[in-house]
């Protein structure tokens, strides 16, 4: 069994939340005209959460024949004020519903911001706390949590708290044992010079869903696979080594090139799975 290739399209994310566009029904049709298996949707990309547009939401994947991998979403968890905190986790813990009756196979989940005042200590030990307490309510209902080697989320103006990879496997480490999985980013350890494959090794018994971009080292920008720096070849090695057989969603924050980018990155993820998952 191979891995199946999912889409993130976040390069489309600022335009849909802008001026609505692409709709929800014209970014279904493009996934299912390039050919992908799964999306992936941020979670700022339903416009709501009552369960008649949910519903709907729904219809338009049935109709397009797609699966959602994944419900992108990013708690902070590691906000100072407690208050802040609880209500980040009861947004989650709606997310997770929608999750669910979207037919997801879980929610990625973040540690939270880098707020300056927040040590580090502090930071870990609010962000366990936090996310042990999402789990206990996801678990029951079939909702994975995957949690990112995350840097930045799009609407955030920080930097994730965890950018730091040995921040995200202290709270990884403390997190084993729970049913909390891991969402391993490719393309985010070279935002501060790290190489991905020592982090995917340490948690690679808990992955569950891959992003795979790329990018030159030191760079937020994403380019299309192939163009940057991210050891792509030796990170599908190692997952084809480990036994991965989720799904690896192209996360698609490129738009120097739009659809032929998109589709020139699919060729090469599709390449990738061939040859490494023979």
């Amino acid at each position: 069994m191979k891995p199946k290739v999912g889409w993130s399209p976040v390069r489309l994310l600022a335009g849909m939340l802008s001026d609505g566009k692409p709709t929800l029904a014209e970014l279904f049709a493009m996934a299912k005209d390039f050919g992908f298996e799964t999306i992936e949707l941020h979670h700022a990309m339903i416009p709501a959460y009552d369960r008649r547009t949910l519903d709907e939401v729904v219809n338009l994947l049935h109709r397009n024949q797609l699966k959602l991998s994944m419900l992108t979403c990013a708690p902070d968890f590691t906000h100072p004020d407690g208050r802040e905190r609880e209500k980040q986790l009861d947004e989650m813990k709606t997310k997770i519903v929608a999750a669910w009756v979207l037919g997801a196979e879980g929610v990625r989940v973040t540690v939270g911001c880098a707020h300056k005042e927040v040590s580090r200590e502090e930071g870990v030990s609010w962000a366990v706390e936090m996310l042990k307490r999402l789990v206990e309510f996801a678990h029951p209902r079939g909702v994975k949590l995957g949690l990112e080697n995350h840097y930045k989320d799009r609407l955030w103006e920080l930097p994730d708290f965890a950018f730091d990879p040995d921040v995200f496997l202290e709270v990884a480490k403390q997190l084993k044992g729970t049913p909390i999985g891991i969402n391993f980013d490719c393309a985010n350890p070279l935002m501060v010079n790290r190489d991905p494959i020592p982090i995917l090794q340490a948690v690679a018994d808990r992955v569950w869903h891959v992003h795979v971009s790329d990018r030159k080292l030191g760079e937020y920008a994403h380019r299309v696979l192939g163009d940057g720096d991210v050891p792509l070849e030796a990170i599908f090695s190692e997952l084809a080594r480990i036994g991965f057989r989720g799904v690896i969603s192209l996360e698609d924050g490129q738009a120097y090139l739009g659809d032929e980018g998109t589709r020139h990155s699919l060729e090469f993820l599709r390449q990738q799975i061939a040859k490494h998952w023979p």
